[in-house]
């Protein structure tokens, strides 16, 4: 999906499911063994939201699984949830579907805590809701759990969010202060004018604009509605009062996780862009111990639970996400003794060996974190990466040219259109078309003995000096196999302003000044197998997944011109840079 930003944006799952909703005459239908209901549900303001319901053909009181997001959402949910005994109800947010409200207004997840409360009191009181409700979705049908939940709504029973960081800011539209720029400004070309209008440009041509505060503009999107969302996503570049009102995450780390009391089923994907998120949530609702149900799981899909990308992960690599959540709820709803209790709470998938494993803390109790250090005696741009602590090396300096950035090669991102797969696409991808590039570092370890399994949150500490007052730091980590193909396993990214934290006032750079970075990757889980290398890539763009920082030190998104920077690493006694990888022992 793209997650916020149009209604046409979750692309095959949510048109398509719109499709097969439309083909209801939704009127008290019977469908099979289903009864199908459209109804208009008030809002205590008023604004009636388009919801569909469906039920078992056989009268009686069930469980009820709600979803609210762009779209009801369709039979290939309902046929599923309501065969294994809940009903199921589909709902359309403010100003999607046939819902009111909103219409040509952004004003996207702010009403969402409230209208979902008072969706939950209205199922609560149809007599086909034996009274226990759980919420499921991925994307912003997630987002919309994680805005309700604090709400304690004494019917909510569950919730099931998928592939959506509770912290919008931290990692959605933007991730660690860079606007996230293809997913966010691809969802401003949404309908048929606008989109031809970016076709017209050229998709990278339309990526490149600048200042990116005007791109709708150029694609002749109205003066409200979308253009005025894409202003705010631009424009809103701190952690202000905008973020706040729609962040889990509020003034404080742990937010409103406190507030969430009931048991709660994590899902996602390591090629996705909210594997971190996911466990941030798992290590969050932990801490507070409100509630003592939480689990997780995760493989190795993207955004919308594809195992996508060219690398093979074997035959038992995807999940069945419709069938783990009624499991799960015949257990929580229904108390059926059906093994789930038993169960560790973390299940995920060993890429490199292509296995499921579980677990049962995060980080791992038996992790080693183990620094392998960036060497290059001679300062060059490909050095070796190890454990051994460097002595007395030449820093490695490359030039950062905005205008002529890395590009994106797969990914661990939400980046869904397939249309410009050529441009950007998730998943692991050959890495080697980009490692003959001047201003890309590369430290790899010599072919390993024995494979080495890393499990859990990457971190880069790097030491660096720039000649700009702001600039970006991006890195990958690489599996490269015996052949010398090269495999992107995680990414991330760190807006230099934002050094010190994405959540606090930034910090201009001083040219020229050696700063500290701490620079976090997505976590993951691969084993390394004997006779492959590790390989870290360092850079300063990833483009169009991340916009490009011009360099200026400017207000972000605001510069119609770039500036060219040179940047120098440290690898040193002194300064040592290295990734800290959370390796696991051999059992």
């Amino acid at each position: 999906m793209r997650v916020g930003t149009s209604k046409g944006f979750f692309f095959a799952a949510v048109i398509i499911s719109t499709v097969l909703v439309a083909m209801y005459a939704l009127r008290h239908l019977h469908h099979r063994d289903q009864v199908v209901e459209e109804v208009m549900v008030a809002m205590r303001d008023g604004v009636r939201l388009q919801t569909v319901v469906w039920r078992p053909a056989l009268p009686g009181r069930y469980p009820v699984v709600l979803t609210r997001g762009y779209a009801p959402t369709g039979s290939a949910f309902s046929d599923r949830f309501v065969k294994a005994g809940y009903v199921y109800v589909g709902q359309s947010t403010r100003g999607h579907g046939s819902s009111e409200g909103n219409q040509g207004v952004a004003n996207r997840f702010f009403d969402d805590a409230q209208d979902g409360y008072d969706t939950l009191t209205w199922i609560s009181r149809q007599p086909w809701c034996d009274g226990n409700i759980a919420m499921y979705g991925k994307s912003y049908w997630g987002a919309t759990q994680w805005l309700v939940a604090p709400e304690q709504h004494p019917n909510l029973k569950a919730i099931i969010p998928q592939v959506m960081n509770a912290d919008i800011w931290q990692c959605v539209y933007r991730c660690n202060g860079a606007l996230t720029l293809a997913l966010t400004a691809d969802g401003r070309a949404y309908d048929d004018h606008t989109r031809e209008a970016a076709e017209r440009m050229g998709w990278l041509a339309y990526f490149r604009h600048l200042p990116l505060i005007t791109l709708g503009e150029v694609v002749g999107l109205p003066g409200n509605g979308a253009q005025e969302l894409w202003q705010q996503y631009v424009s809103h570049a701190v952690f202000d009062d905008y973020w706040k009102a729609i962040s889990i995450r509020g003034d404080g780390k742990d937010g409103k996780y406190d507030r969430i009391r009931i048991p709660v089923y994590l899902m996602g994907g390591w090629y996705d862009y909210y594997a971190g998120a996911a466990f941030t949530s798992f290590q969050r609702l932990t801490h507070v111990g409100a509630t003592k149900e939480i689990r997780i799981v995760i493989n190795s899909s993207d955004h919308l639970n594809r195992v996508v990308g060219d690398r093979h992960f074997g035959e038992d690599a995807a999940k069945d996400e419709i069938g783990l959540t009624t499991r799960w709820l015949d257990y929580i709803l229904k108390g059926v003794d059906n093994g789930v209790k038993d169960e560790p709470p973390i299940k995920i998938f060993v890429m490199g060996i292509n296995q499921w494993r579980y677990e049962h803390e995060w980080p791992l109790a038996r992790t080693r974190f183990t620094k392998y250090y960036f060497r290059s005696e001679d300062g060059a741009r490909v050095g070796r990466l190890g454990t051994d602590r460097p002595d007395h090396e030449e820093p490695t300096t490359y030039t950062y040219d905005p205008n002529d950035p890395v590009p994106t090669l797969g990914g661990n991102h939400s980046f869904i259109d397939e249309k410009l797969a050529g441009i950007i696409r998730a998943g692991a991808v050959d890495q080697r078309p980009n490692e003959s590039r001047t201003d890309l570092l590369i430290f790899t370890t010599l072919p390993l003995k024995e494979n080495v399994e890393v499990t859990g949150p990457i971190a880069i500490k790097l030491f660096a000096a720039s000649t700009a007052t702001d600039t970006d730091f991006t890195a990958k980590l690489v599996d490269v196999f015996p052949d010398g193909t090269a495999y992107n396993i995680t990414e991330g990214i760190i807006r230099a302003r934002f050094r010190k934290s994405v959540w606090e006032s930034p910090e201009l750079l001083e040219p020229g000044k050696i700063y500290e970075y701490s620079l976090e990757l997505h976590p993951t889980r691969n084993v390394f197998q004997s006779g492959h290398r590790i390989r870290v890539h360092l850079t300063s763009s990833n483009f169009p997944l991340w916009d490009r920082n011009p360099n200026t030190g400017n207000r972000q998104g605001m510069d119609a011109e770039t500036q060219i920077a040179r940047q120098t690493i440290y690898h040193d006694r002194t300064y040592p840079s290295h990734i800290l990888l959370p390796v696991i022992p051999a059992a």
